[in-house]
């Protein structure tokens, strides 16, 4: 294949991307959750370009917040899970976030994070923590302030999470 036909290729292969999550926008917004879901789920599965895989995420965490909101469930299970890591029912708490669709909801990916270092699992809770982040990016001030870190304040892969670098400082 040429240059330009993979160009070719990757630029049509980005227009199918943006043109799914469109659809999906336009789906949720006229609350058509399920559809919605299958087109920002497609557009991370075609592996798209970071942005849009980043922005199919968003779209798809709002998707779970708004089922949730019409099962009754809304926040009940966050609480729930803050509630048993409080009362230091660690497992308990980590089962709760790491249920389904709340592996792309930045608050249960962030709360599981925390628990892994309170149990001093380093890599688990980095891993949880780089998606966290990924997911919300104010995250990365919270744990930098959070004292469930502790533990990992010296490592060299934690402070470049809780310190953005982004713009060259």
């Amino acid at each position: 294949m040429s240059s330009g036909a993979g160009q070719e290729a990757r630029s049509e292969s980005l227009n199918a991307a943006v043109k799914k999550l469109e659809t999906g926008i336009e789906l949720f917004h006229a609350d058509r959750i399920a559809e919605a879901r299958s087109e920002f789920e497609a557009v991370i599965a075609a592996g798209a370009e970071g942005r849009l895989t980043s922005r199919a995420g968003d779209y798809l965490a709002a998707c779970d917040r708004a089922e949730a909101a019409k099962d009754g469930k809304g926040d009940d299970a966050f609480l729930e899970a803050v509630m048993a890591r409080n009362d230091g029912e660690l497992e308990s708490a980590l089962k709760i976030c790491t249920a389904g669709s709340r592996t792309r909801d930045g608050r249960f990916v962030y709360l599981a994070s925390c628990i892994r270092a309170l149990q001093g699992e380093a890599e688990p809770a980095l891993d949880s923590l780089a998606k966290a982040v990924e997911l919300d990016p104010t995250n990365r001030v919270r744990a930098f302030h959070d004292a469930d870190f502790a533990s990992l304040n010296e490592d060299e892969r934690f402070l470049s999470l809780v310190h953005d670098h982004s713009d060259g400082g």
